[in-house]
């Protein structure tokens, strides 16, 4: 991924000294890893390569992922397109209690065929009937977030019995047949914990910030209160309860955005979570611009225009290896569209328009069908 913002983002060369162990990270499609085994393996033996030992560390864990990577870059250089994705991203809830600026639920107006706003949480029925598709297919991860705080999400199965996110972490293993199942979190919610018991294999929190004015700069709380000693709490927390019980999933990824006003946060923020027992590492997330909805509020047009001339002529390659789905069932070509312009309008048996869903028809032949194939073939012009 190319930096959208390298006038402001903080960038390195050579190694950068985390507590005495040099360590440049691991380039990753987003952004650098900074692994904790790699780190305590530096500590304990300064001739070995910290980056080299958490690369092959994390490698161990998810020996598919990196097939299944190669198979994706080939099929998208190739413009290949699989029978069926083996990546999705779906919402769970589209509720969230942030309004971080830089993401696209600031803007979000989604609609459902009687103009009434989609937003809330997605019907266990919906996401099983997915489940139960996908199955059938050679897939691989599943990102369970999409716009909302997955954490925040609720439910009940067909005998009335409550759900938490947990639920749907075990189904995507044991109904979808995803091999690899992940969550992303702002850390400020009371029920980090309910994860530990379920088949999660990774969790991204994302704190965006070593002091509080930064933090709360970044992630707001929706209610206007300020939470970063809140948050700080909760995530600790979680992290030695984990420890406690002896568990090595879900790995846990600390994160934050590379940014104007993290730049000098960012190795501080490296050396303060890599030693906190229960993190696996820490990760600084290239920025994303989000200017197709967010226009110029995160990334100036400057900056814009020198990203744009590097990938002009670059299709998405979303359309070619991933699945989305919103909380109502919508099937939609870009897991950031937060207005409903890349959802496929169809005539419903009532006679009234509305979008492409999963109750309507398949996910496969959505993904094959005639607006896929366009939207692909536009962005290949």
């Amino acid at each position: 991924m190319i930096l959208v913002n390298p006038q402001t983002a903080f960038q390195w060369t050579g190694p950068l000294d985390i507590k005495g162990v040099p360590m440049k990270g691991i380039r990753e499609k987003q952004g650098h890893s900074f692994t904790r085994v790699g780190y305590l393996a530096g500590k304990k033996h300064h001739e070995c390569d910290p980056d080299e030992v958490g690369s092959v560390h994390r490698q161990q864990l998810r020996p598919l992922s990196k097939p299944t990577l190669m198979q994706a870059r080939q099929e998208y250089a190739e413009r290949q397109v699989p029978v069926f994705p083996h990546y999705f991203i779906i919402e769970p809830t589209n509720v969230c209690n942030k309004v971080c600026p830089f993401c696209t639920i600031n803007v979000m107006d989604r609609k459902d065929a009687d103009g009434k706003a989609v937003k809330g949480f997605m019907q266990w029925a919906t996401f099983m009937k997915l489940m139960e598709e996908t199955w059938h297919y050679s897939v691989y991860g599943i990102s369970l977030y999409q716009l909302g705080e997955s954490f925040l999400w609720h439910g009940k199965d067909e005998s009335g019995q409550k759900l938490d996110i947990s639920d749907m972490v075990n189904a995507a293993k044991r109904v979808g047949g995803f091999r690899a199942v992940n969550l992303s979190t702002n850390g400020d919610v009371p029920n980090l914990a309910c994860i530990l018991d379920s088949e999660l294999d990774d969790l991204i929190i994302s704190i965006d910030g070593v002091t509080k004015n930064v933090y709360e700069e970044n992630r707001p709380g929706a209610s206007g209160l300020e939470t970063f000693e809140r948050t700080i709490d909760r995530v600790h927390e979680f992290l030695e309860l984990k420890q406690q019980r002896g568990l090595s999933k879900p790995f846990v990824r600390m994160q934050i955005i590379n940014k104007d006003n993290t730049a000098d946060q960012i190795v501080d923020f490296i050396r303060y979570w890599i030693e906190v027992p229960g993190v696996d590492d820490v990760f600084v997330k290239d920025l994303d611009s989000m200017r197709s909805w967010l226009g110029s509020a995160v990334v100036d047009d400057e900056e814009d225009r020198l990203k744009a001339e590097r990938v002009e002529q670059m299709a998405c390659q979303h359309l070619f290896a991933i699945g989305s789905m919103v909380v109502n069932g919508d099937l939609n070509g870009c897991c950031h569209d937060a207005q409903n312009q890349l959802v496929q309008k169809v005539t419903l048996p009532d006679g009234r328009v509305g979008n492409a869903n999963i109750h309507d028809m398949t996910f496969a032949d959505w993904w094959n069908g005639p607006f896929m194939t366009q939207l692909r073939n536009e962005h290949c012009e």
